[in-house]
């Protein structure tokens, strides 16, 4: 399909990342402690894309952490023409709220995914918890942050900014509502 707010042509089926191979072979990376098997990531990455699969979506929060860094891996192996990455901002814990601690994971994002923007980038799993738009303003408005990811979107250094919903319907209908405003 075709991004209209870019031009993307971006498969409609994508890659999710949260799942990738340990090389102790018993589980995946989500539930496996065990390192992550960088060859068949590699290998399941180049089988993807030579088959028209574009998309590759992960997070910070997946495979203990280590999804981003072994995605950034198989993909660089790639012209940067060829793919798409999604991310998000998996800022679930209070100790990552604060803009800091947000803008240093978001950052740490980068790094790990070995590019200087990101395609598609998202607040992760918003509306969780038991007070979902006390979370959305802790974790996003009140800090701060929103406005920063919009000015990285302005730099170019996000293409694409969304969100992940998981939860209170009021955040959800607030963000939609304030669309003209953020621009998902």
């Amino acid at each position: 399909r075709t991004n209209h707010n870019t031009g993307d042509k971006v498969s409609l089926l994508g890659y999710g990342m949260m799942r990738l191979p340990t090389v102790d072979g018993v589980a995946s990376g989500r539930e496996s402690k065990a390192d992550i098997d960088q060859e068949q990531v590699n290998r399941l990455v180049d089988y993807a894309i030579e088959h028209g699969v574009n998309y590759f979506d992960t997070s910070p929060a997946y495979c203990q952490g280590l999804s981003e860094r072994s995605t950034g891996i198989a993909l660089s192996r790639h012209k940067r023409s060829e793919y798409f990455i999604a991310t998000k901002l998996s800022n679930f814990n209070d100790a990552t709220w604060s803009r800091e601690e947000s803008i240093k994971m978001y950052k740490n994002s980068m790094k790990e995914l070995q590019v200087d923007y990101i395609d598609y980038y998202l607040l992760h799993g918003i509306g969780m918890g038991s007070d979902g738009m006390e979370a959305l303003k802790g974790r996003y408005l009140d800090n701060g942050l929103l406005d920063y990811l919009m000015e990285e979107r302005k730099a170019g250094r996000i293409r694409n900014l969304g969100f992940s919903y998981h939860g209170d319907i009021k955040v959800f209908d607030y963000l939609l509502e304030h669309h003209d405003q953020y621009h998902w």
